[in-house]
């Protein structure tokens, strides 16, 4: 229990900068630079394969950072391709918007019909358009890559990095990790607030404390840990990583009891048994692990447990206004009991969603005072420090 409070280091942790002018960050004229040179060229997580079961399936993933909506869609070879959801003749949005599984999709305004791997299917009246070429008329691709049952796409025009080289030492870390899990929630919303300001609300634990004292009061850190230190950090060129830690003094409620007394256990509890999970989650194989929390730059970030993962995307409007999009996967469940347990957690989770995303536009609105230039941050908050000088150091790529 000494060593409870101490934290793990690993990585460059050099030229992290401890004061922030977030004022500059918040600029219309510094998120025009942002989108062409962070956003164009990075590797963007949009959907996961659970989404996309079998030949035919289809989502919809509206990216308003590029003004676009893909069509993201398994063909008949079983490969994932992301295409932009417009059709070739007129620029009608092909499909409006959710998912589903269909042999080809068909835009509702003449008919035209695109294959899953893109190409143009079928035109009404054929003959009526003049030296048609039908093969140069397929929907227009988007990179896509699969990584552990994550699709990403990239929005440059030529990548470059390929996806391994983006995501580093992670690639190869969570082997199977999501094979076993499905969606339980998904959850959407608008925020006048700039994207900084959301991912930062996600990936430190300095405000578990004091945000969540109603919600889940003692999920975290206990008598060994009272503020909560992250038992482990890792910065990385592009990424960062940390765990959470859990609290062995935790006290359940007779709710919390009954519903996890035929399931696993979930929030505000958990099973910190790392054990059998690949190299990537718990990576520190800390003791009293809760859950880890990783930001994949610039935009994603992905809280990992031994049975359940939250994945959260932040998608800027403009430099005044989010989308976030909160999609939570957890164990597939074989009993009723289990899914009791599973709708509990549902509800104390989404409390808990709640209060992190209750203060960014507070936050923003307070800033956008101009009276406060510059924002002060601590060891605990690392990843913030780390966020910011990726920023930075994108910004200045050529």
């Amino acid at each position: 229990m000494a060593n409870a409070a101490q934290t793990v280091f690993r990585g460059d942790f050099d030229a992290l900068p401890t004061r922030v002018d977030i004022v500059e960050k918040l600029s219309p004229e510094n998120y025009s630079r942002e989108v062409d040179r962070i956003f164009r060229r990075a590797w963007l997580p949009v959907a996961h394969l659970a989404e996309l079961p079998r030949e035919g399936s289809y989502v919809v993933v509206d990216v308003p950072t590029f003004r676009t909506s893909l069509l993201v869609m398994r063909a008949r070879d079983g490969i994932v391709r992301a295409f932009h959801n417009i059709c070739r003749h007129r620029g009608n949005k092909l499909v409006r918007a959710g998912a589903g599984c269909r042999p080809t999709v068909t835009c509702g305004f003449h008919g035209w019909s695109f294959a899953p791997d893109g190409r143009l299917a079928g035109v009404p009246d054929q003959a009526q358009f003049k030296d048609f070429d039908k093969s140069a008329l397929g929907l227009i691709p988007v990179h896509t890559e699969v990584w552990e049952g994550l699709v990403f796409v990239n929005f440059d025009r030529e990548p470059r990095w390929t996806l391994a080289e983006w995501l580093g030492p992670m690639y190869d870390q969570f082997s199977g990790y999501w094979d076993d899990k499905e969606k339980l929630t998904s959850y959407q919303a608008d925020f006048h607030c700039n994207w900084h300001l959301g991912v930062n609300s996600f990936t430190e634990g300095y405000h578990t404390l004091f945000l969540h004292k109603n919600t889940v009061p003692d999920y975290q850190g206990g008598r060994g840990n009272p503020l909560r230190h992250r038992p482990y950090m890792e910065m990385m060129q592009r990424h960062h990583r940390y765990s959470a830690p859990r609290n062995p003094d935790h006290k359940a409620t007779p709710a919390e009891i009954f519903a996890y007394k035929y399931g696993r256990k979930l929030v505000p509890a958990y099973d910190g048994d790392s054990s059998k999970l690949p190299p990537g989650v718990n990576p520190g194989r800390a003791d009293n692990w809760g859950f880890d929390v990783i930001e994949l730059f610039p935009n994603f970030v992905m809280l990992n447990s031994n049975s359940w993962h939250l994945g959260i995307w932040f998608w800027p409007v403009d430099a005044g206004r989010t989308v976030i999009r909160a999609d939570r996967y957890l164990y597939k469940a074989k009993t009723a009991g289990e899914r009791l347990g599973q709708a509990y957690s549902k509800v104390r989770a989404r409390e808990v969603l709640r209060e992190d995303l209750n203060t960014m536009e507070a936050t923003q609105a307070a800033l956008m005072s101009g009276v406060m230039r510059d924002i002060v941050l601590s060891q605990q908050e690392l990843a913030l420090q780390h966020h910011f000088k990726v920023t930075d150091d994108m910004l200045r790529e050529v």
